[in-house]
């Protein structure tokens, strides 16, 4: 069968298509049909870098839908020719973008009949750290005022709608014009969008304006920036990093008690940054959605969220960002193109 890996060694990506087996079924596993895999290669290369010891030949996509064709002798659960969407753990060596994947049956639930196989893989990834980060680390009640950082990407998006259907008021940034009219689509609306690029960094004042000098209750990034001097920018290449937002920017939008979340892998909090945590009684927390099929504790939660993810799809409460549907043949050349429209989920299709 086919396989799409990775090579992230040094400045470079490289995608290409290999050759593999396909693999054999485990007494609690199934085998799955790929019909769809979401594919971010930024989150890849993050999470690679953490989990695996080479970078060279790294399986790539973990958030897949496809029918199930095969059962393990233990499995109850599922049948030969259900429609079925999950998340391949990292520390499997199972792959999403494939012809076939392997998958354990506690990783995946059944997909609604309406809810399409492009739209489940685009949504399961990005559903699932949008919960985390809400609920589960930001702990977000109605009549609290969340800032999404890049709320037009796909996580972004439906953070910002798991923070809207919990009652919060949610702010927003954006980078491009077609992202602020995507954010402007949005219904119920946001309650302000702020521009992060190059021409301007106006995000902490604009969001002190519009709390009257409070502060938000909680922050969700996708990363940040960490440097001010030029050697700095240079050695960690953040030279052409301005539409992301800095460290210091987002502390300073945090109020009483308000909680950073961050996907900042390499976060450096220099003393000054501590005190101004310390001063506001704010809280730092880590968003890295890989943790829930990585470590087993917490999976019935887990399996909640997938199917609550699901049914708000299913009854129209949530909406994924449009899908740009990638053959898996052409996947290597398409995936690496610099021009990719950002509020698109990619999704391959074997």
């Amino acid at each position: 069968m086919r396989i799409l890996t990775g090579n992230f060694m040094g400045t470079d990506t490289s995608v290409s298509i290999d050759e593999q087996d396909t693999p054999e079924v485990g007494p609690y596993e199934i085998l799955v049909q790929v019909k769809a895999c979401s594919l971010d290669l930024h989150n890849e290369k993050a999470y690679h870098q953490l989990l695996t010891a080479s970078l060279k030949s790294c399986p790539l996509g973990h958030e897949v839908s496809g029918d199930v064709v095969k059962v393990g002798k233990k499995v109850e659960a599922y049948k030969e020719g259900m429609a079925v969407v999950g998340i391949v753990p990292f520390d499997s060596k199972a792959t999403g973008c494939a012809d076939y994947c392997l998958l354990n049956q506690f990783d995946v639930i059944e997909k609604p009949s309406s809810v399409s196989y492009e739209t489940a893989a685009a949504s399961v990834g990005a559903g699932l750290a949008a919960y985390t980060a809400v609920n589960y680390l930001g702990h977000v009640t109605a009549g609290d005022t969340v800032l999404v950082v890049d709320g037009a990407s796909p996580q972004g998006y439906l953070t910002v709608q798991a923070a809207q259907a919990w009652g919060a008021k949610v702010l927003s940034t954006y980078r491009t014009l077609s992202e602020r009219q995507f954010l402007e689509s949005l219904k119920p609306p946001v309650a302000q969008l702020i521009e992060l690029t190059q021409r301007t960094n106006i995000l902490a004042s604009a969001v002190m304006e519009e709390t009257g000098g409070i502060g938000v209750d909680c922050v969700i990034d996708k990363g940040v920036r960490m440097f001010t001097s030029e050697e700095d920018k240079d050695l960690m290449g953040e030279r052409n990093l301005r539409n992301i937002p800095h460290k210091h920017d987002i502390i300073s939008c945090l109020g009483f008690a308000g909680k950073w979340i961050t996907a900042q892998t390499n976060l450096q909090l220099d003393p000054p940054d501590s005190q101004q945590l310390l001063l506001r009684g704010a809280s730092l927390c880590f968003l890295f959605p890989p943790a829930w099929t990585l470590m087993r504790a917490q999976h019935g939660r887990y399996q909640h969220i997938l199917r609550d993810l699901m049914d708000r799809l299913n009854s129209g409460d949530f909406k994924c960002n449009d899908v740009l549907k990638v053959p898996l043949d052409k996947a290597p050349d398409l995936v690496l193109q610099k021009d990719l429209d950002s509020t698109k989920s990619i999704v391959i299709v074997p």
